[in-house]
């Protein structure tokens, strides 16, 4: 049995390295060592350290590292350096920073070059902005320090304004790029959609056009202008669905005239025994559904509902808006379900389609009606 010999296996090796004194650290849990030691020496250095004696601050362990809040905010202000050039210089280089953060391609640079990089510009530009503070800070003052003696006053006032200003650039860049990404990625999605609707909706082509020129081949020699007006009629539709052959949605007006062309070219083949309907709300008309996704449905009605009555029957096509939803429904008064539901090509093509463009925030049903006859109903957000 391979599982007790796997675990045997394992067991053994186990025992083996517990016997020889070994320990095996996870490769995940041990990246996590290093920070995590660093966190806590931190932390145990800011609790225990001595503090020097302050005065009028009694002595402790825990003692405030700056002195109280001025009253005035201006004061408070100017103690942030709000005004000084390091303020200045950091909103003079933010646009240029952001656009130079655009520039950067991850792909074609390693994250350590790029890591390296930036740290050297930001140093550049702390340098740069302590030099120009120190001259103008002393400017006409002989008995100034020297700038490496005023380098720890720089430090203390200017690099954490460079450092916030780094994080935000970062932090700014990333949610671009994420944004970005996932815009990209549904926009992809969709596509793909698209076209594999598009490729659905090709499929119902050849099939739909040979029960149609059989009809028309029937007719040929029995009525003669029939067949040329049934013809006809097929160009005219053809020469729509090829209009829209790259077009994954369609105008439910432009949906319900192509199947009412298809209807009626579905009574020359059947003539009197053949009556239909196709009515829809006015405020539906411009709502966007899958080119020709109800024609296997009115096919279904004509073969296995209407065609197998000798009295024939009638067909509705109704299209409304239903609490939000657009709901589209073919009814027939035909012969009903004979037996359980089960999907052909043209029911299983159907549902991809629906699936492919609305995922699973759609239905198709079959349904056997009490009076005789079946009733299909498609329903779609509306759009």
């Amino acid at each position: 049995m391979p599982n007790e010999q796997e675990s045997g296996t394992g067991g053994a090796i186990g025992g083996l390295q517990h016997r020889r004194g070994e320990t095996t650290i996870d490769p995940v849990k041990k990246k996590w060592v290093a920070p995590a030691a660093l966190w806590i020496t931190a932390i145990a250095l800011g609790l225990f350290a001595k503090a020097p004696e302050i005065p009028g601050v009694p002595r402790g362990r825990m003692v405030p590292r700056v002195p109280q809040l001025p009253p005035h905010p201006r004061e408070l202000l100017f103690m942030l350096g709000v005004g000084s050039v390091v303020w200045y210089a950091v909103a003079l280089a933010l646009p240029f920073l952001l656009f130079a953060a655009r520039r950067v391609n991850p792909e074609r640079h390693k994250p350590m070059r790029i890591a390296l990089i930036a740290s050297l510009v930001f140093l550049a530009l702390f340098i740069v902005t302590s030099v120009i503070e120190f001259a103008i800070v002393y400017s006409g003052i002989t008995s100034k320090p020297s700038f490496i003696s005023y380098l720890p006053v720089a430090l203390r006032q200017d690099l954490l304004a460079w450092i916030a200003l780094a994080a935000f650039v970062v932090a700014f860049e990333l949610r671009r790029r994420a944004n970005k990404s996932r815009i990209e990625r549904e926009r992809l999605r969709a596509q793909i959609a698209e076209h594999r609707l598009v490729a659905l909706t090709s499929q119902l082509h050849p099939h739909f056009l040979f029960n149609t020129l059989q009809g028309i081949s029937t007719l040929i020699h029995r009525d003669p202008d029939a067949a040329d007006e049934m013809l006809s009629k097929l160009s005219d539709l053809l020469r729509d669905l090829l209009r829209h052959r790259d077009t994954a949605l369609v105008d439910l007006d432009d949906e319900l005239r192509f199947i009412r062309t298809y209807l009626e070219i579905s009574k020359f083949r059947f003539a009197d025994r053949l009556s239909f309907s196709v009515d829809a709300d006015r405020d539906v008309g411009k709502a966007k559904v899958p080119l020709f996704i109800l024609q296997p449905l009115v096919e279904n009605a004509l073969h296995h509902g209407i065609g197998k009555r000798a009295e024939g029957g009638s067909i509705s096509v109704r299209a409304y808006r239903s609490k939000g939803r657009l709901r589209l429904e073919v009814e027939d008064n035909g012969s009903g379900l004979t037996g359980p539901e089960k999907d052909g090509v043209g029911l299983s093509n159907t549902r991809d389609r629906l699936h492919a463009m609305f995922g699973t925030d759609q239905s198709l049903s079959v349904e056997a009606i009490e009076t005789g006859g079946v009733i299909a109903r498609i329903d779609v957000p509306s759009q």
